[in-house]
């Protein structure tokens, strides 16, 4: 689905309305300027999953890490997310990381 555009003035009048927009429904917004694309709005969730993934994509074997994941899925060598977090857990000696509110 292509991701909705408004020009910068609809943006100036009613930020409010697009900034809800955004993150009721995760989906991004095109602003443009003279026409031309400017910038792109979008709820922090979302771009948080950006910078997410752009770092876990700078490693150099990246590519190779997710080909290995992949094979893992593949071949039913997964772990259950409550196991993983006990895991993490008990290694850090039971400390709860922080949590941001």
């Amino acid at each position: 689905m292509l991701p909705e555009i408004i020009p910068i003035t609809d943006l100036q009048q009613k930020t409010k309305k697009y900034v809800q927009q955004v993150r009721e429904t995760g989906e991004p917004i095109v602003i443009t300027q003279r026409g031309r694309a400017a910038a792109v709005l979008a709820s922090a969730e979302v771009f948080e999953g950006y910078l997410a993934t752009l770092e876990e994509m700078s490693y150099p074997d990246a590519r190779q890490r997710l080909e290995r994941a992949k094979r893992e899925i593949k071949e039913g060598r997964t772990v259950e997310l409550e196991s993983f977090l006990r895991g993490i857990s008990k290694s850090r000696g039971g400390k709860k990381g922080r949590q941001r509110g």
